[in-house]
């Protein structure tokens, strides 16, 4: 079996050095593109799957934006973006998430159980609690570096990159709306059981001691 602990270990920040969340407040805020430049990936985008003529219908109608209300929501963008970090943020997860009316474990969250050790430690009966064991263990193994912020930030060379997306990563849930969904996020929370499901019945388990260990 590959050395998860190794890996895991990899992942720790010096205590001295880096904590996970400490380059947030200094990080500079999302730019917005050019118009010119977005126009531009636009029409590079279209051109595969248009005919000529509707290619060229399509540049004359981008230059006509560009030139007119182009300008005015160009301009109201750039004012946004005077007034928040991530101009963006927001309309993002409202729109592509929380706005969304399709399953969200199919269409939106891909992620879930997995054979990805079956290569090397095959399922067999009888070995389902010990497996979950070993999934449990770890995952809070690294629930508890992000929570504790011994998770070295990512960097991109000597520079920081966001890492405010790990603090949704655990202690995180989507709450049902009629028309939209509301994110509730307990990031600190000192202490939390793990919820398994056994023929049909919840049991809820404590994971930690009262020294959060």
């Amino acid at each position: 079996m590959r050395n998860l602990e190794g890996e895991m270990t990899n992942e720790l920040s010096d205590p001295l050095q880096e904590r996970t969340f400490q380059y947030q407040d200094s990080l500079p805020p999302l730019p917005v593109p050019s118009l010119e430049g977005s126009l531009s990936k636009y029409l590079d985008a279209v051109r595969p799957f248009a005919t000529e003529q509707e290619y060229e219908a399509t540049v004359e109608n981008v230059r006509s934006f560009q030139e007119g209300v182009g300008q005015v929501l160009q301009q109201k963008l750039l004012h946004r973006a005077s007034t928040r970090r991530n101009w963006l943020e927001e309309w993002w997860l409202n729109t592509a998430y929380l706005e969304l009316r399709t399953p969200s474990q199919l269409n939106v969250n891909f992620g879930g159980p997995a054979p990805y050790l079956e290569h090397c430690w095959p399922p067999a009966e009888g070995t389902q609690l010990q497996r979950t064991s070993v999934g449990l263990w770890y995952t809070l193994q690294y629930w508890d570096l992000i929570r504790t912020e011994r998770m070295t930030p990512h960097k991109a060379g000597r520079s920081g990159l966001d890492m405010d997306q790990y603090r949704m990563l655990f202690c995180t849930c989507k709450v049902p709306g009629v028309t939209k969904d509301t994110i509730l996020n307990y990031f600190k929370t000192g202490n939390i059981p793990a919820l398994m499901i056994l023929i049909n019945v919840l049991v809820q388990i404590t994971i930690f001691h009262s020294t959060n260990k």
